[in-house]
């Protein structure tokens, strides 16, 4: 089998040039640019970095943050364009075996673009998608 036929044909987008409050309100993970070129991701875990504070805080500084305080860290970036936010990750040929695919699922990749040899970004692989192909 191939990746092809297992992945999500129509994975959901936002193009670099929006605000990231847009990717944020959506959650898209995936960023291309307007020739729908695969350009990179965006994840949970660069927003979790972005609500830290600056500086490491003791223990009792930590209990008296408000929600204000993890806001005011967010609101500067809201209106920057999502490829500021764009980090590399592994991507799939839709023509490699599924068990590349397999592969990079194992070591700890959630979800990977699957992008054709024009750096088009084709559909989207997890081991959701691919699971979804068995009937229980």
């Amino acid at each position: 089998m191939k990746c092809k036929h297992y992945m999500l044909s129509a994975p959901t987008t936002v193009l670099d040039t929006a605000p990231l409050s847009e990717a944020l309100s959506i959650m898209i993970r995936k960023v291309v640019n307007a020739q729908g070129e695969f350009l990179g991701t965006i994840t949970s875990f660069m927003f979790s970095k972005m609500l830290l504070p600056a500086e490491p805080q003791l223990p009792d500084e930590a209990r008296n943050e408000t929600a204000e305080d993890v806001d005011n860290r967010l609101m500067p970036h809201l209106h920057r364009k999502v490829g500021d936010f764009v980090g590399a990750h592994p991507v799939v040929d839709p023509e490699a075996p599924l068990a590349e695919a397999l592969q990079l699922l194992a070591e700890g990749y959630i979800r990977l673009p699957v992008v054709g040899a024009d750096r088009k970004l084709v559909g989207a692989l997890s081991s959701l998608t691919i699971l979804r192909r068995f009937r229980f």
